[in-house]
């Protein structure tokens, strides 16, 4: 008896964590995926680019005709960003763009887009390290650990957030709210 109460207790063990490595994977199947950003009063804003930034919300409302709503692929652990034509207002030409974060020692938080890769040489950003976990974006540091720090900031333009990484502050009088990315579209367009 316990014996199989042993046997049941270690095959159970490996299939949580079967199922825990199971839904780890670097990409979503299927090739393209956009982000969603979801959090308080945020249900399912699309990140978009304009002038190499990360943004979230309606990109109408930006003056530039380079923003666009993002379409990703995954290169390993490198997300890389081409524009969604169907949702661009003209044609942009930017394509190939690797979706950054600042690292630890740079002094901005801004989330972004850049030609650069890993190995190019600027210490400011982080182009690889990222996963998704159950269908949320998440970056693992160096030291093997998952970080989702994303937050938005409000922006002049009405319904538009710039997005930034690892918010150094639990007050929320500059606005920032906490988001979480994930290639999960919403059920309404935001």
């Amino acid at each position: 008896m316990l014996a199989r109460q042993g046997l049941l207790a270690i095959f159970g063990a490996r299939l949580v964590l079967a199922g825990v490595l199971g839904t780890r994977a670097t990409a979503p199947a299927g090739g393209q995926f956009g982000l969603y950003a979801y959090g308080d009063g945020i249900s399912g804003a699309q990140v978009f680019y304009s002038n190499d930034m990360a943004f979230i919300g309606d990109q109408t409302q930006i003056d530039d005709e380079e923003a666009a709503s993002v379409l990703f692929t995954a290169a390993n652990d490198v997300f890389i960003g081409n524009p969604d034509m169907q949702s661009s207002r003209g044609f942009p030409s930017w394509s190939n763009k690797a979706f950054f974060i600042p690292t630890s020692t740079s002094a901005s938080h801004r989330v972004g887009f850049t030609s650069k890769t890993a190995g190019d040489g600027d210490a400011d950003v982080d182009t690889s390290g990222f996963i998704f976990y159950e269908g949320t974006a998440l970056h693992q540091s160096a030291d093997n650990t998952l970080h989702g720090l994303w937050y938005v900031l409000p922006t002049p333009s009405k319904r538009v957030w710039s997005v930034h990484w690892n918010a150094t502050t639990s007050s929320k009088a500059d606005g920032h709210l906490l988001v979480k990315l994930r290639n999960v579209p919403p059920a309404r367009p935001f």
